[in-house]
């Protein structure tokens, strides 16, 4: 007999918590198959890591598509070996995630792409020991010799250019940001009474493959070069 809708923990999973069990039915028109392709009685999970990451539209080899933003569950047994659950659905995978780590009583472990995060992604100086970045319009300069942020303002008629002392920096900052398939760490500068807000630091990438602690690092270094706090946000 099919199982009720009720009983689905979301997506096509259904989860028994006095077993400790995983099923997953195949859709059908009404409904759901009567038994399940796929079960696994869970043996005692010493982790559990929630891997999100995106990547560039694909198709699979029967030519349908796969999407972009991708979500995989990792379950590590005491005695060795894993149960690996692919969801693209990022709701559903969280309240698979939720479940087997709430039944052993453990945290979830948030990771990015499978393969491992890559570094390199950090901005160059120029010859001069400067650094840029360009946001839409406007471009910002860190010329720590020099002790000022230049800001250029594209406008209708030509740029408007000012110019900030270091002195005036209250702290540094990292965000983190996801929008869609994107993510994005932007260091930025507080500055002035009103600490407005200078991006000195910005990439942007397929969420899931740049590394958040070199960008913490970075952070970290530029805060202590500039004399300032520095504030972490790459949750």
């Amino acid at each position: 007999m099919s199982p009720e809708a009720s009983e689905f923990l979301c997506g096509d999973w259904v989860w028994d918590p006095g077993l400790r069990e995983l099923r997953h039915y195949e859709r059908r028109k009404k409904g759901w198959a009567e038994a399940p392709d796929a079960a696994e009685r869970l043996n005692p999970v010493r982790s559990v890591t929630w891997h999100r990451w995106s990547q560039a539209p694909m198709q699979s080899s029967t030519g349908q598509p796969i999407g972009s933003r991708q979500s995989r569950i990792v379950a590590a047994y005491e005695g060795g070996g894993d149960l690996t659950i692919d969801e693209a659905d990022r709701e559903c995978a969280e309240k698979l995630a939720r479940a087997i780590a709430g039944a052993y009583g453990l945290e979830i472990a948030q990771e990015g792409a499978p393969t491992g995060r890559r570094g390199g992604n950090l901005p160059k100086r120029d010859d001069m020991g400067r650094l840029g970045t360009a946001v839409g319009k406007t471009q910002v300069v860190l010329d720590e010799v020099g002790g000022e942020i230049i800001v250029s303002e594209k406008r209708m008629l030509g740029k408007k250019h000012r110019s900030i002392r270091t002195s005036e920096i209250r702290w540094v900052e990292l965000e983190y940001t996801v929008r869609g398939p994107i993510e994005r760490f932007a260091v930025q500068a507080a500055a002035g009474v009103e600490g407005e807000k200078l991006p000195l630091a910005v990439y942007e990438g397929y969420e899931g493959w740049a590394d958040p602690l070199e960008w913490r690092e970075f952070t970290n270094e530029l805060a202590r070069s500039l004399g300032v706090e520095s504030r972490l946000d790459t949750s």
